[in-house]
C-alpha cells in the first residue's frame, strides 16, 4: 500500500472526519428517474407495526424512518429484531425534557433485541410517556451499543409539496437520496397530517392506466381531517396513477393536478387501508383539508454513516426521585481546570423521568421513582443504574491527544429531597483499542449525591497518545495559504503533514519538513494534521487546528440594514454554557409581535419584538419574560445585552437593566448549535443591527456599559468572546457572509437581496480617550522542558499586535506573534519572556518575566482501575502521572491485553494468581528512561450471575434462549423456569427452552465455581400465553369511552358474568363500566373494586387490582352474589339483598364521569354465572370457531369484544350484533395495540357442574 493510500486510510479510521450530509439536489444527467419507487418493497423496510398509545412521533420517524435509513445504509435487513429500532425508547421520554431526535443524534437508539421489544420493551411493559414511573434501561453494555445507531441531524425540505421544487427534492430524495450511491436503495420522509382522512378506491379509469400500473381498487386519501394529530411516514410515489378528482369523469387532468400520487405507510397495523400502506394524490400534499398552514415540507433523517464511539462515560448510580437530577459532562483543556470550558446536558437525563403533566395533586413534588423505574415484573427496581454515554463529540475541535479534565456534574433542583449515591465513574477510551481504556472518576463504596440544589462533581485527568498537533498554525503573513510549525516532540516518528479542507477521503499530502500550503480556496476552512508511524502503519493527529480562508477584511466597522432579512450564526451554542451575553446596537424601522426575533424558538431560546414596545425573552413558553410597555419606540437607536447567569436572565437596555426573571428547571443557554436571527415569516428583521456579539460568559453592568460604546481591535479581543460582528460582507459562491471577527462562526445572510451593508454610526462609537494596556497573564513562571509553553496577556480592548520574544540561557532569542502561541522550551534552565504590543493608535506597551525551565520527572509508577483485580473483570493499568510525549510500552503476563504500547493497557486476567505487570516509559526530549515492575493478585471470586432471555412474552411452542451474562468466571450453570404449577429444568451456559404450557414463569439462574454458588432469580420474567390475543383498546384520554348500540342484558337479570383482560394505567381508572341507572362498576386507588347495583355497593379489600401488569378480572352475580374474580380466582365474595342487575340502557366503557386508564381485551359479557371451571377455561382463550364447536353452542357470550381492530368502532363477536361506539379516543388508529401478555393463565380445570 502506498504512503499515500495509508495516509488516506488513517485520515478515515483516526483523523479528524467531517460528516458529509446528504443535501437537497438533482441526480447525475445520465440518470433518468423511474415513474415509480415504493421503498417498503426493498428489504430495508421493516414489518408495518401497531403503535402503542399515542407514540405516532416515534413511530413514524423512528420506527420507520430511523430503521429504515440505517439499515438502507448498512444494507442490512429490516426483518431481523437486531435490525429494528424501538419506537418507546426515545417516546417514553416526551414529557421528560428529550426529544427522539436530539436522543438519536447524542447518544443513539437501541436495537429491538438490546431493548427487548420493537416498540415497547418486553422488559419494562406497556407503558405510557404520561407515567411517572416507566422503566429505563440498565446495562453499560445496551448503552454503548446504542451509541452506534445515530443520526447527524435532522432536515426539513424547504419547498412544499405544492410546488414543482418540492415535489422534485422529494422523489429525487425517495429514489436515491438526491445521488447519494452509499445507500442500497432510496430514502424515506417524514410529514404531520390530521389523521381523519376519508378512503376512496383507485378507479379503473378508460385508458386503464390505473389497472396497467396495478393499483386498481386499493385506497387512497380523499381528504384529510381537520386538526394535524398524527405523523406519517412517505416511503415512495407513484407518477402513473390518475384520478378523477373533480368528479367530472375525465381522469389525469394534469392542469387540476390529477397525476401521481405518494405512498405513505401508518402505524395502525396492516388491517388498515391497503395492509397498512396508503396512496395521497400529490394534489392533497396538505396536512389539513382546508389547506391551512400550507403545504407539507417533509422531514428527513441523515444517518451517521460508519460511526462509532471514541470516549464514553460509564457510570453506576442511583437516586431516589429520578426527576430531581440532570446528568451533564464537561470538558476542560487545563488539567488544573476547577471550572469546564464546554458542557453537554446527557439527553435523556434532564430532570427525566416524571412524565405528569400536572403535578397539582402532588403538590409540585417529583414522583418518588428510582432510576431504573417500575419493571413488567411489578417491581419498582430501586437497584443502581448502570449506564454508558457517548462523550465524542463534547471533545470535537479539541486535541484529544493532550490531557483533558472531565467533569461529571449531577445537578439536583432546589426543592430536591430524594437520595442517592455514585457507585463507579469513568470515561472509556476506544480510540486507539476497541476494547477500551478505562480511566475513573470514582470506584469506592459510595459517594452521596446531595440534594436540594446542590451539584455533585467528579472529574479526572483523561490522557492521548502523542500524535500532536502542528502548532502556531495561521495566515501565511500576505503571501497565499497558511503555516504552521513542527509539533512538539513524540516517541512516534513524524512522517509527514495531510492538509484537508473537509472534503469526505480527500486530502494533500506532505514531507515531514513542510511548514506551509498554498493552495488554498476562498471560504474552505483547512485542517493540518501531522503524520506518524506506529507499527508500521499511519496514524493521523486530531486536526484539531481549523483555519479558514477568507478574502482580506476591511478594517473599518460596518453595519447591516435588514430588511425582511436575517442571518445564521452556525454553531455559536453548539454547547451548553452555563452563563452568556449576547449583545448588539438595533435600530428598528418597525417593533411589533414576534419581528426582530433570535434564536432557535421556544424550548431552547428565543428573543421578540412585541406589538407593544416591549421585548419578550427567554427559554419556553414557562420562563421567559417581558421588559415594560414602550421600551422601545422604533426609528432610534438602542443598545440591548441579554445576559444568562445559570437560571437567571436580566436584560439592559442602553447599559441599565429593564427587567430580569428566574426560570425554573432552565439554566444556562446553547447544546442546540446554531442560532438564527430571523430572516422569514413573522419573526423578520427590520432593523439596522451592529456590533453584534456573543459572550461565554455573564458579563457585569459595568462591562456593558464600558465597551457598548466601543469596539475591539485585532488582538484586544478576550477570550469569553465567542463571535464578534463588525465587518464586512463577503461572498463564498452563492451564498452571503458576515465576517466573525474572532474568525470562528461566519454568520450566514438570510435573504440576502434585503441586506444592505452601511458604515457604523459615528453616535455609536466611543468619545473620551481609553487608557490602553498590557501585562503577561497568570504568576506561574515555573515551566516543564519539552512540554507546550504558551504565555497569555492580560491586554486592553486596542491592542492591535502582539508579539512574544524568549531569551534562552545562551542569550538566544525566539520571536513569535499572535495572542497565544506555542513555545518549546527542551532545556532546563532561566529563561527571560518578553511581550510587546501595539495599541491602535500605534503606542507600544511592554512586560517582562524570567521563565524557569524544570526537567520532568519521568515515572514509571502506575496503579490499577480498580481497588481489587477479579478473573474475568478487565482492569486497566495506568501510570500515576503521564507525561505527554513519551513513550509507553508494557509487558501484562498471564493477561489477555489490548494494545500494549498506549499510556494505559487493559488486561483481562482468565484464572487466579500473582501476576507481574512491567511498564517502560522513555522521554523523546531528555532521552531519560525508567521501568517498574510489580506483582498483582488477581481473586477468584464466586460467580455473580446474570442473564437475558431473547424474547419475555411467548404463544405456547415458541423458543426462548437463555443467554448467560454471569461475571467472574462460572464454571457449571443450572436453569430454572418456574411458574406456579410447570418447571423447566435445564443445564448449560446457553439454553433454549420450549414452554408448552401457559403461565407467568420467574426465571432463575445459578451458577457456580471453585470459590462458592450464587443465584438470581427474575420474578414474572417469561410470560407464556395459550394464544395470541393480537390487538387491544387503550384508553389514554379521561373522556376515551365505548358504548354499546343497546343493553347486553335486559333488566331484571338474575344471572350474569362480566369478565376481561386488562393493563391498568392508573388503580382509580381501572373499571369505569355499567350502565347508566342500574349498576356500575369502579375502582380506587387502593386497588379495590366497587360494584354498585342500584343503591347496594358491592367492593372488594385494598389490592384486587394490579397497575402496569396483565390480568384477567371478573365479577360473578348471581341472585344477590357477587364474586370478584382476578386470573381465575375468587378475591371476594359478598351477599346482598339485592336479587337482579341490568337496565335498558346501553352498557357504557370509561367516559369523563367515569374514566378508565389502560389497556383492554377479550370483553365478554354472559347472561348465567359462570362456574369456574367454564370461567377458568374461556378466561385463557379467545371465542373462536374453535370454541363453538366444542361447545355445541352452549356458553355463548351475550357480548364478545376482541378488539382484533386496527381502527373504527368495536365489532360485537357474538351473536348480538352490539357495536361499541366509540368517542373520545384521538386518532383513530391510536388507541389499537399488540397485547402481550394475554392468556397467560395456568391452572388444573376443576370439575365442571353437571
Amino acid at each position: 500500500m502506498s504512503f499515500f493510500m495509508k495516509t488516506l486510510l488513517a485520515l478515515c479510521c483516526c483523523g479528524c472526519v467531517q460528516e458529509a450530509a446528504a443535501q437537497p439536489g438533482a441526480p447525475e444527467k445520465h440518470e433518468k428517474r423511474p415513474d415509480h419507487v415504493n421503498n417498503a418493497e426493498t428489504p430495508y423496510f421493516p414489518p408495518v407495526f401497531n403503535q402503542h398509545g399515542g407514540s405516532c412521533g416515534s413511530a413514524s420517524r423512528i420506527g420507520y424512518m430511523f430503521t429504515y435509513e440505517i439499515d438502507a445504509y448498512r444494507k442490512a435487513d429490516a426483518r431481523k429484531t437486531e435490525n429494528i429500532y424501538p419506537t418507546h425508547f426515545t417516546w417514553l421520554l416526551t414529557n421528560s425534557n428529550s426529544g427522539k431526535e436530539g436522543m438519536a443524534m447524542a447518544n443513539g437508539v437501541p436495537n429491538a433485541q438490546v431493548y427487548g421489544g420493537t416498540t415497547y420493551s418486553q422488559v419494562f411493559g406497556n407503558q405510557d410517556c404520561s407515567s411517572a414511573e416507566f422503566g429505563w434501561m440498565q446495562g453499560y453494555d445496551q448503552w454503548y451499543a446504542a451509541m452506534f445507531n445515530r443520526i447527524s441531524h435532522n432536515s426539513f425540505s424547504p419547498y412544499g409539496l405544492d410546488t414543482e421544487e418540492g415535489r422534485e427534492l422529494v422523489k429525487n430524495w425517495l429514489w436515491n437520496h438526491n445521488g447519494d450511491k452509499d445507500f442500497g436503495a432510496g430514502g424515506i420522509c417524514g410529514i404531520g397530517v390530521a389523521s381523519a382522512c376519508k378512503q376512496g378506491t383507485i378507479a379503473d379509469d378508460p385508458q386503464g392506466i390505473n389497472k396497467k400500473a396495478g393499483v386498481t381498487g386499493m385506497k387512497y386519501v380523499t381528504r384529510w381531517g381537520d386538526g394535524v394529530d398524527h405523523a406519517l411516514t412517505i416511503v415512495g410515489y407513484d407518477d402513473r396513477i390518475v384520478f378523477d378528482l373533480d368528479s367530472n369523469k375525465v381522469y389525469g387532468e394534469k392542469d387540476k393536478d390529477e397525476c401521481g400520487a405518494w405512498i405513505i405507510v401508518n402505524s395502525w397495523g396492516d388491517g388498515w387501508a391497503n395492509k397498512g400502506f396508503i396512496y395521497c394524490p400529490y394534489k392533497y400534499s396538505f396536512p389539513v383539508r382546508q389547506r391551512e398552514g400550507g403545504a407539507w415540507k417533509p422531514e428527513f433523517y441523515h444517518v451517521r454513516k460508519d460511526y462509532r464511539p471514541k470516549r464514553t462515560l460509564k457510570l453506576r448510580m442511583e437516586y431516589s426521585r429520578r426527576s430531581e437530577i440532570k446528568l451533564s459532562v464537561g470538558v476542560a483543556t487545563r488539567a488544573d481546570a476547577r471550572e469546564p470550558e464546554r458542557t453537554v446536558e446527557l439527553e435523556h437525563f434532564k430532570f427525566a423521568g416524571d412524565g405528569r403533566t400536572n403535578k397539582k395533586a402532588t403538590f409540585g413534588m417529583d414522583a418518588p421513582t428510582p432510576m431504573l423505574g417500575k419493571w413488567a415484573d411489578g417491581k419498582m427496581h430501586d437497584e443502581p443504574m448502570e449506564l454508558g454515554y457517548d462523550l465524542t463529540d463534547l471533545t470535537k475541535g479539541m486535541d484529544t491527544r493532550r490531557p483533558l479534565k472531565y467533569f461529571l456534574i449531577i445537578e439536583t433542583k432546589k426543592e430536591a429531597i430524594g437520595q442517592g449515591a455514585i457507585y463507579h465513574a469513568s470515561v472509556i477510551d476506544y480510540e486507539w483499542d476497541t476494547l477500551g481504556v478505562e480511566t475513573p472518576m470514582y470506584v469506592g463504596l459510595r459517594y452521596p449525591v446531595v440534594s436540594g440544589g446542590v451539584k455533585t462533581v467528579l472529574t479526572a485527568r483523561v490522557d492521548g497518545e502523542p500524535f500532536f498537533d502542528p502548532v502556531n498554525v495561521r495566515g501565511n503573513g500576505g503571501a497565499a495559504g497558511f503555516c504552521w510549525e513542527a509539533p512538539q516532540r513524540s516517541v512516534y516518528e513524524l512522517a509527514g503533514y495531510a492538509v484537508s479542507d473537509g472534503t469526505e477521503g480527500k486530502a494533500d499530502t506532505l514531507p515531514a519538513e513542510a511548514r506551509s500550503y498554498e493552495k488554498t480556496e476562498y471560504g474552505k476552512t483547512y485542517r493540518v494534521q501531522a503524520l506518524y508511524r506506529r507499527n508500521g502503519k499511519t496514524v493521523a493527529s486530531a486536526g484539531a487546528n481549523a483555519w479558514k480562508c477568507l478574502p482580506e477584511q476591511k478594517q473599518e466597522c460596518r453595519a447591516l440594514r435588514l430588511d425582511s432579512a436575517g442571518l445564521v450564526v452556525p454553531g455559536v451554542f453548539a454547547t451548553n454554557y452555563p452563563e452568556a451575553t449576547i449583545e448588539f446596537w438595533i435600530k428598528p424601522y418597525s417593533w411589533k409581535s414576534w419581528n426582530q426575533g433570535m434564536g432557535p424558538g421556544w424550548g431552547r431560546w428565543l428573543i421578540h419584538a412585541n406589538d407593544d414596545g416591549a421585548i419578550t425573552a427567554g427559554w419556553d413558553g414557562d420562563n421567559r419574560m417581558n421588559t415594560r410597555k414602550g421600551t422601545i419606540v422604533p426609528g432610534q437607536w438602542y443598545h440591548l445585552a441579554f445576559v444568562v447567569r445559570e437560571d437567571s436572565l436580566t436584560v439592559y437596555v442602553n447599559g441599565k437593566p429593564e427587567g430580569g426573571m428566574r426560570a425554573r428547571g432552565r439554566k444556562g443557554i446553547g447544546g442546540f448549535g446554531d442560532f438564527p436571527l430571523n430572516g422569514s415569516g413573522d419573526g423578520a428583521w427590520d432593523a439596522e443591527l451592529a456590533e453584534l456579539r456573543f459572550w461565554k460568559t455573564a458579563r457585569s453592568e459595568e462591562e456593558i456599559r464600558e465597551m457598548m460604546h466601543d469596539t475591539f481591535a485585532e488582538m484586544g479581543r478576550p477570550e469569553d468572546l465567542l463571535a464578534c460582528y463588525n465587518g464586512s460582507v463577503y461572498q463564498e459562491g452563492k451564498k452571503s457572509f458576515w465576517n466573525d471577527r474572532t474568525g470562528r462562526f461566519a454568520a450566514e445572510l438570510v435573504h440576502a437581496e434585503g441586506v444592505k451593508e452601511m458604515a457604523l454610526p459615528q453616535s455609536l462609537m466611543q468619545t473620551g480617550t481609553r487608557t490602553e494596556w498590557a501585562r503577561i497573564a497568570g504568576k506561574d513562571t515555573t515551566v516543564t522542558a519539552g512540554q507546550p509553553f504558551q504565555p497569555k496577556a492580560w491586554i486592553s480592548a486596542g491592542m492591535e499586535t502582539i508579539s512574544w520574544c524568549v531569551t534562552d540561557p545562551k542569550g538566544n532569542k525566539t520571536t513569535k506573534e499572535g495572542s497565544a502561541p506555542v513555545f518549546f522550551l527542551n532545556r532546563k534552565g532561566r529563561y527571560e519572556l518578553a511581550l510587546q504590543a501595539r495599541d491602535r493608535e500605534g503606542k507600544i506597551h511592554e512586560d517582562k518575566r524570567l521563565v524557569e525551565v524544570e526537567q520532568p520527572e519521568v515515572s514509571a509508577r502506575f496503579r490499577a482501575s480498580l481497588p481489587e483485580l477479579k478473573v474475568g473483570e478487565p482492569v486497566t493499568f495506568l501510570p500515576e502521572t503521564v507525561l505527554p510525549g513519551c513513550g509507553y510500552q508494557w509487558t501484562v503476563r498471564g493477561a489477555e491485553t489490548g494494545a500494549t504500547d498506549l499510556h494505559a493497557v487493559r488486561a483481562l486476567y482468565e484464572r487466579p494468581g500473582s501476576y507481574a505487570v512491567k511498564l517502560r516509559v522513555k522521554d523523546p526530549v531528555s532521552g531519560r528512561r525508567a521501568v517498574k515492575r510489580m506483582r498483582w493478585m488477581v481473586k477468584n471470586v464466586k460467580p455473580l450471575p446474570e442473564f437475558d432471555l431473547s424474547r419475555r412474552v411467548v404463544v405456547c411452542g415458541q423458543r426462548v434462549e437463555l443467554s448467560d451474562r454471569s461475571k467472574y468466571r462460572p464454571t457449571d450453570w443450572h436453569w430454572s423456569v418456574k411458574s406456579r404449577l410447570t418447571t423447566y429444568q435445564v443445564g448449560g451456559r446457553h439454553a433454549v427452552i420450549t414452554p408448552e404450557k401457559p403461565g407467568v414463569y420467574d426465571v432463575a439462574l445459578t451458577v457456580r465455581n471453585e470459590m462458592g454458588t450464587d443465584s438470581l432469580v427474575k420474578k414474572q420474567t417469561l410470560v407464556v400465553c395459550g394464544a395470541d390475543s393480537k390487538n387491544g383498546l387503550n384508553f389514554t384520554q379521561a373522556e376515551a369511552a365505548v358504548q354499546t348500540q343497546k343493553t347486553p342484558w335486559s333488566k331484571g337479570q338474575e344471572e350474569m358474568t362480566l369478565e376481561w383482560w386488562m393493563y391498568p394505567a392508573q388503580a382509580d381508572r381501572m373499571a369505569g363500566m355499567g350502565q347508566e341507572g342500574s349498576w356500575s362498576l369502579t375502582a380506587q386507588k387502593n386497588g379495590a373494586l366497587v360494584l354498585k347495583v342500584d343503591t347496594v355497593v358491592y367492593r372488594t379489600p385494598a389490592g384486587a387490582l394490579r397497575c402496569g401488569e396483565w390480568h384477567h378480572y371478573a365479577v360473578r352475580f348471581c341472585r344477590g352474589k357477587v364474586d370478584f374474580l382476578r386470573d381465575g380466582a375468587v378475591v371476594h365474595s359478598q351477599q346482598q339483598a339485592v336479587q337482579t342487575i341490568g337496565g335498558e340502557k346501553p352498557m357504557y366503557l370509561g367516559g369523563k364521569e367515569h374514566p378508565m386508564s389502560g389497556v383492554i381485551d377479550e370483553l365478554r359479557c354472559w347472561g348465567e354465572a359462570l362456574d369456574d371451571a367454564v370461567l377458568q377455561e374461556v378466561a385463557n382463550r379467545p371465542l373462536d370457531q374453535a370454541w363453538k364447536e366444542s361447545h355445541e353452542g352452549k356458553y355463548l357470550p351475550l357480548l364478545y369484544y376482541d378488539f382484533n381492530q386496527s381502527g373504527g368502532d368495536v365489532e360485537d363477536r357474538s351473536e348480538s350484533g352490539n357495536r361499541g361506539i366509540r368517542s373520545g379516543f384521538g386518532p383513530d388508529g391510536d388507541a389499537w395495540g399488540r397485547t402481550e401478555g394475554v392468556f397467560s393463565l395456568e391452572f388444573p380445570l376443576p370439575e365442571k357442574k353437571k
